[in-house]
């Protein structure tokens, strides 16, 4: 009985040292967490605005394969144009058009097709007549 008395009396002398070593500890620097969490946050906006600029980099893409793909298939409906070596490049709705036509007249014709075309900003006609 003794001895489980004094096993007693050392896990409660163990307890309340442990216990005084706890309570004097001071708080955490409250900045230091919110600095953590701005970190965070800016890190996140970040990537956020990232993912969105990619996503608006990849829908302009698209865009502007549509727009080159609409341009050509009314190149190819057209009497005129039909079977003239015309390349349509589009980026960010600006279409460069390229190559070799007959006249005059199938050029200025190339231009107002592609600028009558939906999404399209501005055309730069490099075209040259033979």
């Amino acid at each position: 009985m003794k001895n489980l008395s004094s096993i007693a009396a050392i896990a409660f002398a163990s307890s309340l040292a442990l216990l005084a070593t706890g309570c004097d500890r001071q708080p955490a620097d409250p900045t230091v967490g919110d600095e953590a969490a701005t970190e965070s946050q800016s890190a996140t906006g970040d990537m956020g605005d990232t993912l969105e600029r990619e996503a608006d980099q990849a829908g302009q893409a698209i865009d502007d394969a549509s727009i080159t793909t609409t341009i050509k298939g009314k190149y190819l409906v057209d009497d005129t144009l039909k079977g003239m070596d015309i390349s349509v490049d589009t980026v960010q709705g600006v279409v460069t058009l390229t190559g070799q036509v007959q006249s005059d007249t199938a050029k200025e014709l190339a231009t107002q097709i592609a600028q009558n075309t939906e999404g399209v900003m501005r055309v730069d006609n490099q075209i040259t007549v033979q």
